[in-house]
């Protein structure tokens, strides 16, 4: 298989990587990174003419899976927009004359399009709600080619480069631990699996959907969570 990773050289991105070339794919990473990886291209998403550089790369050759796990890190909402939302839209525009039969989109999004986290600004908020959107688009344009498009919605996750933060003595490893219905802390090993799913055989009627890998903590109630820590009880 030939896979597409728009991101993959950090984080969730990188774990989704070396999945998918431990299953034996062909994959290509693309982002503003400079990499000795001899299958990583250096773009730019904020430029149109950057990401024609993702169909040079194909030639005439057709891909299996095209996986979006980038993400802008600043506050400028307009490139935060373009970086989420149009650049992916410009890419599978781009490239959806260029899958073989049963292909499968994936993009990474945020439980924040649902939810909203004190920590995120609103354009992080409405961008992910933006790209889930984009993605329901495409699952019904891009169906009758065999095209299935998905988005994974992760929870509290640790990575490589935030595993010397959650502890186990640290006070937010234990209170997420707490309030999760699976006693635990996902890991990015969790979120590669799942996009590897999704991008097989396994999946090959699953389209449109949004899912959530968050130990289940998305379906408690705030004011269950807010009388536990505070050892209220509700009569």
């Amino acid at each position: 298989m030939i896979s597409l990773v728009i991101g993959g050289q950090t984080g969730v991105g990188r774990s989704i990587v070396e999945v998918l070339r431990g299953r034996g794919d062909e994959v290509y990473t693309f982002s503003r990174r400079i990499s000795k990886d001899e299958n990583h291209i250096s773009i730019d998403l904020g430029s149109k003419t950057n990401i024609k550089k993702i169909e040079n790369l194909l030639s005439n050759r057709l891909i299996d899976n095209l996986i979006f796990c980038h993400r802008y890190r600043g506050d400028d909402i307009k490139i935060e927009y373009q970086i989420t939302v149009n650049a992916v839209c410009e890419i599978i525009e781009l490239l959806k004359g260029k899958f073989k039969k049963n292909g499968s989109i994936v993009a990474l999004s945020s439980e924040a399009s649902n939810l909203i986290f004190d920590e995120q600004a609103i354009a992080y908020h409405t961008s992910r709600a933006a790209l889930e959107s984009l993605i329901r688009y495409y699952a019904v344009r891009l169906g009758a080619k065999g095209i299935r498009c998905n988005c994974v919605l992760p929870g509290t996750i640790i990575k490589e480069e935030n595993r010397s933060f959650f502890t186990e003595d640290n006070p937010v490893t234990k209170l997420i631990k707490e309030i999760t219905p699976l006693n635990n802390i996902g890991h990015s090993i969790d979120i590669a699996n799942l996009v590897e799913f999704l991008c097989s055989d396994k999946s090959s009627f699953i389209s449109g959907q949004s899912i959530n890998v968050d130990g289940g903590l998305g379906l408690v109630a705030q004011e269950s969570i807010a009388r536990r820590i505070k050892d209220l009880k509700h009569e």
